[in-house]
């Protein structure tokens, strides 16, 4: 294994996996929820793409939320991390399932809502308190 790797704080790269794959699978869930918002009528299509944008940053929350407390505060390099896996993820899917991917089909404004969610996992998550309580000094015995 390289140095890089080697020195990144224990089981960052497994919270940062499990969080992206959280990411996709909110992502998911999220996204059939608005078509069936569609399919109702209670969403028209010209809302579509920021309801998009907006499940992207909540699903992208969830999954930096989740690595961010698994890992205690201790570092918040797996937030971007998160952000990485849950993109090329959404991309992978997005290749197997259309011929081509454009930048005009809003790509851009996805990407920027999927850092924003993580940027906000990482405010909230670097404001909770740290560990347990620490004592000073000893415990009185009696």
């Amino acid at each position: 294994m390289s140095k890089v790797v080697m020195s990144l704080p224990q089981g960052m790269v497994k919270n940062s996996v499990i969080g992206g794959l959280l990411a996709l699978i909110s992502y998911v869930a999220l996204q059939f929820v608005c078509a069936m918002l569609v399919d109702k009528g209670a969403l028209g299509l010209e809302q579509l793409y920021p309801v998009v944008c907006v499940t992207a940053a909540i699903a992208s929350f969830l999954g930096c939320g989740y690595s961010v407390l698994r890992g205690k505060g201790t570092s918040m390099l797996t937030v971007p991390v998160v952000v990485v896996v849950f993109m090329t993820l959404t991309l992978a899917a997005a290749l197997l399932t259309a011929d081509t991917i454009a930048i005009e089909n809003g790509v851009t404004g996805l990407g920027l809502s999927m850092a924003a969610g993580g940027l906000l996992a990482a405010l909230v998550g670097g404001n909770l308190p740290k560990g347990g309580k620490r004592r000073r000094g000893r415990k009185s015995s009696r």
